[in-house]
């Protein structure tokens, strides 16, 4: 009985070392200490630092697989089990791009759910870059967008062709100009159109940023957004948004970290929405020493009905 005891352990042991090596590995982050220079902020990245502290709320189930299948080739399978995988917004978006990152590598990126990008970068003469996207969306639609731009230690400034379904009424340029005009204080001007109604958007934003605090604006003929971000310690940060178009809406979010890797994200806005999102990593080491990792992602959501619903899901990262 002893016997068959410890071999049922044995085997269960031997399933479970299995069963982690499945799990990515856990990543390394390289520490690089780099002398203080001016950093410019992109007019796409003027209200960065508030909208990050709000949490992306979802809700239903889903499991999020990111792999590296060549070089510049990334796999992206997302499964989602009850509700859409599009993530609750907490604040709208005036500017053109906004909170879309610029700094992605040479590559292609499929997503199995149906789509796929690819990004081309190439730096040219006089502190020139040129960046073409390209998305397929669902199998049936597409969009490419090539941007020019240029980075001085003054001002940044970029121009946009974006092009939907191949289909030239829907060509849209937009224009994009910041400007420091002192160490923490910065100016930014944004013109778009499209061709297809000449339909003409024009917004005027600012930025006030200390180490731990920024206050930036938005005016444009959509509305007017006022952020503010306040950092109080290497693990606390809340941010206010006020946005103003048909009527005002004030939304209050803060954003927690803890030592052990896990991290909090709760708002609350004038409306009776609110929300929280708790995500953690756990580790699971093997005899190799070598360490596995799966992060954990909680959700909860109330919506203007209140209304209590709930997300989970789990994050790999080959």
């Amino acid at each position: 009985m002893d016997f068959k005891e410890s071999k049922f352990k044995e085997e269960v042991g031997n399933f479970m070392i299995n069963l982690q090596k499945l799990l990515p590995k856990k990543k390394d982050i390289a520490i690089i200490l780099r002398p203080d220079v001016t950093v410019l902020t992109r007019l796409s990245d003027v209200h960065a630092e508030a909208k990050n502290v709000f949490p992306k709320c979802f809700v239903g189930a889903k499991l999020v697989i990111f792999k590296e299948m060549m070089d510049k080739v990334k796999l992206v399978q997302h499964y989602t089990f009850g509700k859409s995988k599009d993530a609750h917004k907490c604040f709208s978006q005036i500017i053109h791009k906004e909170m879309e990152t610029t700094k992605a590598e040479d590559g292609l990126v499929v997503d199995l759910a149906g789509s796929a990008t690819a990004t081309y970068r190439e730096s040219l003469e006089d502190d020139l870059e040129i960046r073409v996207t390209s998305k397929i969306k669902d199998f049936v639609s597409s969009e490419v967008e090539a941007v020019l731009e240029k980075n001085t230690q003054k001002w940044i400034g970029s121009s946009s062709f974006c092009v939907k379904d191949v289909d030239p009424s829907t060509l849209r340029l937009v224009a994009q100009f910041m400007y420091k005009v002192m160490p923490d204080y910065s100016v930014g001007v944004e013109a778009g159109v499209k061709t297809s109604t000449l339909a003409t958007k024009l917004s005027i934003s600012s930025r006030y940023e200390r180490p731990s605090f920024t206050l930036s604006s938005t005016v444009s003929n959509c509305g007017i957004q006022l952020c503010l971000y306040k950092q109080f310690s290497r693990d606390l940060r809340i941010a206010t948004i006020v946005n103003h178009s048909a009527s005002t809406t004030l939304s209050l979010a803060l954003h927690k970290n803890y030592q052990n890797g896990s991290e909090l994200k709760m708002f609350v806005d004038s409306q009776r929405c609110g929300g929280f999102t708790f995500e953690k990593d756990i580790l699971f080491s093997e005899p190799e020493a070598e360490m596995r990792v799966i992060r954990l992602l909680a959700s909860t959501l109330i919506d203007r009905q209140r209304r209590v619903r709930f997300g989970f899901g789990f994050h790999l990262d080959f």
